[in-house]
This record gives C-alpha cells, sequence and structure tokens, in this order.
C-alpha cells in the first residue's frame, strides 16, 4: 500500500492543562478528509511542539511552561507503542530556561535541542538507548535585543533546525532580529557559533522552512508578517537574501502576526500562516526559487499556530488555537487549500507532526 492511499498517523500538541488531554493521536484518512482519534496522554502541563522518534518509538514533547524558577520549563520523552500507538511517559528533564517552544531530533538520533523563548537560550539533551532524555548537556544563552519594545526587549529564541546532511543548526531568535548558524560537537552535545545573518529590525523571525531539495531557506516573520527567502549555502552555513513578501492581502488593515511556515513535500510550494487575519498564505515556488504569491485561504478559525501539509500535497491540517479546532484543508494541483467542513474539536491546539515510519 502506498502512501499516498493510506491513512496518516499524527501526533497534536496543545496549550491544555496537565489534567487534560494536550498530546492526542490521530489518524487522518486521506480519501474521507476525516480526523479519527485514537490515543491521548494526560500529565503535562502546555505540551505545546513536538518531535517524534521514528527509530526508537519515542516522541519528544515540551511543556511550555516557566515561572523565573531555575528549573525553567520542561521537555518529556513519551513511549509510543509500536502497536497501538498508546502513549506512556518514559522520564522528563527541566529546561533551565521558561517558555521551551520549539524543539528538533538531531539526524544522529544522539541528541535533542530546544529553545526557550522567555528564558533566551537553547538547551541540549542526550538520548538513550531506550529514548531517555540524559542530564542537559548544554545550556546557550542569547544576548541583545531590536528595535520593538515591547517584543525584542531582549533575546527570545523561538526555533531550532537541523540543515540535512552537514553539522550545521539554523536557530531564528525573535528578539534580537537573527538567525544564528550553529556547529554541533555530536561528542559533547554542544553547539558552536558559526554565523549570524540579520534581518530587518524590527521583523521577528520566528520559524523556518528548509527545502528539501533545493538550497533555499523560507523565513517567517512573525512581527512584520512577511517570508524572506534566503539561498543556503549548506558547506558553509551561510544565508544569503533574496526575496521578501509580504504573508497580507495588500488591502489589510488590522493586527496579524506569522507563525508558522512549511515546504510541500514536493518543494513546489511554501505556505505561511496569519494569526489575525486568520488565513494560510500560499506561494509557488520558482526555478531560482523565489515565491510567487498565489493566494490566502481562510484557516478555519483563530489564531493558526501550525499547520501541517501532509505528503500526498493534498491535503493540509490547521491547528486553529483560539478556537478549539482542527481544520481540514484540500490542495488542488496549483497548490492552493481550500477549506473544507472536516475537522476535530481540541482544546488549544498547537503543533501537528505526522508519525513516519522508517
Amino acid at each position: 500500500m502506498t502512501q499516498e492511499s493510506r491513512s496518516y498517523p499524527l501526533f497534536v500538541g496543545s496549550y491544555g492543562s496537565a489534567a487534560e488531554a494536550g498530546v492526542r493521536l490521530f489518524t487522518f484518512d486521506p480519501e474521507s478528509g476525516k480526523l479519527q482519534q485514537e490515543q491521548s496522554l494526560t500529565g503535562i502541563e502546555s505540551p505545546s511542539f513536538l518531535a517524534y522518534d521514528a527509530r526508537r518509538s519515542t516522541l519528544y514533547v515540551v511543556s511550555e511552561t516557566g515561572d523565573g524558577n531555575a528549573q525553567g520549563g520542561a521537555v518529556v520523552a513519551v513511549r509510543v507503542d509500536p502497536d497501538d500507538g498508546r502513549l506512556t511517559e518514559i522520564n522528563r528533564q527541566p529546561t533551565l530556561g521558561d517558555h521551551p517552544c520549539h524543539l528538533s531530533l538531531d539526524p544522529s538520533g544522539d541528541w535533542l535541542l530546544l529553545v526557550n523563548y522567555s528564558g533566551g537560550s537553547i538547551s541540549i539533551y542526550p538520548i538513550g538507548s531506550d529514548g531517555a532524555l540524559g542530564a542537559l548537556s548544554q545550556k546557550l544563552d542569547h544576548k541583545g535585543s531590536s528595535v520593538n519594545a515591547d517584543r525584542q526587549e531582549g533575546p527570545h529564541p523561538h526555533a531550532i533546525y537541523p540543515v540535512p546532511g552537514t553539522d550545521f543548526y539554523l536557530a531564528n531568535d525573535l528578539g534580537t532580529d537573527t538567525v544564528y548558524t550553529y556547529r554541533l560537537d555530536r561528542q559533547r552535545g554542544e553547539l558552536l557559533l558559526h554565523r549570524e545573518t540579520k534581518v530587518v529590525p524590527g521583523a521577528g523571525p520566528r520559524h523556518l522552512a528548509i527545502h528539501p531539495t533545493r538550497p533555499f531557506v523560507y523565513v517567517i516573520e512573525e512581527l512584520s508578517s512577511a517570508i524572506d527567502v534566503f539561498a543556503l549555502d549548506a558547506a558553509e552555513g551561510a544565508l544569503t537574501h533574496l526575496q521578501t513578501l509580504s504573508t497580507l492581502p495588500e488591502a489589510f488593515a488590522g493586527k496579524s502576526y506569522c507563525a508558522e511556515v512549511a515546504v510541500s513535500r514536493d518543494g513546489r510550494f511554501v505556505y505561511g500562516s496569519n494569526r489575525g487575519h486568520d488565513s494560510i498564505a500560499s506561494f509557488r515556488v520558482g526555478a531560482d526559487g523565489l515565491l510567487e504569491p498565489i493566494g490566502h485561504t481562510p484557516s478555519g478559525g483563530k489564531t493558526p499556530r501550525n499547520f501541517l501539509p501532509l505528503p500526498d500535497g493534498r491535503w493540509i491540517l490547521s491547528a486553529n488555537q483560539d478556537t478549539d479546532w482542527i481544520a481540514v484543508l484540500s490542495v488542488d494541483e496549483d497548490g492552493y487549500p481550500t477549506l473544507t467542513e472536516s475537522g476535530y474539536p481540541m482544546r488549544k491546539p498547537v503543533c501537528i507532526r505526522l508519525l513516519e515510519r522508517i
């Protein structure tokens, strides 16, 4: 059976309380466009962003909390039963920084890296053969600020991503208007600063997406509601700015803030979410990596914090945080999404991740 014809298993994280089923496992049927809940997990406060390790059948979850104490938030390892998807906590570690909000698994499988938004830092952990998280190997503090006194009074790292086929990581910092390139020492579990790429002051780089087959990176700017296109020199970990495009319609005059950016699995389209305009902005990728706007589609609710284009290219799932709804959008051959009536209720959904098997 092909990937396109079978149901997709996927995880959803949320801003639910520890008493709620804040992490859920769903299946999505690409023929009917329907979601079905299979399993759930309680016991984690604000289990927002997720990363899945298929080799160890382990899900990693940030607990996006923090009240200024030394422990900060937490990161939790969760066993996923390969037979029925049942979720069981393995262990957890403190992040030593407030409000961890994004995490990545190193391709080696040996390390987990996360960013602490309010804490202004990056935390790194070793991963055991059983999927358990070891004690923190490094906490790296960012420094600096930028021009927006309300949002950029200090560093606010928002996401971190491995550059495929290299030792490099790209880390967006909304507070310093910088994309940092780090080199990971996989023996020690430590990041070494390699270079810095500045964006327009006040833009607020939030997330990024690396093209699956070509040397381009797409950075979504939360505060300026824009997407920056960069050429990527993977061998040097260097970014060269090529283009900036708004994610909003020209006529829109309200307040809106970007959240997520994603490239379709075939690399033909880029999508970004607008919180305020509450839409998914769609772009066509040219031969030169530059973007051409296609249009805007309602996200299916308020505050689309995260969304997931599915591998077959026919569907996008949108996590609408402030209307407690995971919306289903169908995508045509030209890459344009259309909102459907399908979806699933869930309290404050934040992050959608595919359970991809080896």
